[in-house]
């Protein structure tokens, strides 16, 4: 076999791997935009109720958050590996943070906060701003399919520690791999989120804040 032939063989070889390369990647742009269009609607939903619980290691955190018009209510109790229970609620209303801890036996109470996390917001599936975004996030990412709790999903990942479960028919991101963190002892452990939505079933009893005179105003 002369040298043209094996160079013909080798460029056709090297155009068949872009073109293969080049299908993966438009397939995964085409899930990532649809994904992400699928999320929109819910993204600024104003009427909605998200659970997330956030485990690391012995300590669990659960956040149960309500949304409704221009008032929110955030439920936050962490469990450490002790068996320690902290609660902490936020009421929000436009702009008003009011703020009640309980901890230790403790009950205090922070009003009119300010530097205090704000409002929870559906997480969204970033896809840049154009199509070269798009692309370089597509080829950043892996995208496979998976079952998670009876939902058809795609897990997104980058890297072997970072990933997302995404469902298919909404887009919602309903699991996360984040990472990973170190415990007391010093080993390594991973860091795991799961999310759960219900969407137009909020009341208003839910934001009844609790009777000030049980707290101690800071």
């Amino acid at each position: 076999m002369n040298k043209k032939k094996i160079l013909k063989i080798i460029i056709l070889v090297i155009l068949v791997l872009i073109v293969i390369f080049l299908g993966f990647t438009i397939r995964k742009m085409i899930i990532i935009k649809d994904l992400n269009n699928k999320i929109a609607k819910y993204v600024n939903d104003n009427n909605h109720y998200e659970r997330i619980i956030n485990k690391s290691g012995s300590t669990t955190t659960i956040a149960d958050y309500y949304c409704k018009d221009d008032k929110a209510v955030m439920f936050l109790n962490t469990t450490t590996a002790t068996g320690e229970e902290r609660k902490l609620t936020n009421y929000y209303k436009d702009e008003k943070v009011n703020t009640f801890i309980e901890s230790g036996g403790d009950k205090i109470a922070l009003l009119d906060s300010n530097g205090l996390p704000s409002k929870v917001t559906i997480v969204d599936i970033y896809c840049g701003d154009n199509l070269w975004d798009l692309f370089k996030i597509a080829v950043s990412t892996s995208i496979k399919s998976v079952e998670h709790n009876d939902k058809e999903c795609y897990i997104l990942s980058l890297g072997d520690t970072e990933k997302s479960y995404i469902e298919k028919e909404t887009g919602l991101r309903v699991k996360a791999n984040e990472g990973s963190t170190k415990d007391e002892n010093g080993n390594t452990i991973p860091v795991i989120v799961e999310y759960y939505y219900e969407f137009g079933n909020v009341n208003d009893d839910i934001f009844m804040e609790p009777d000030i005179s049980q707290y101690t105003i800071k």
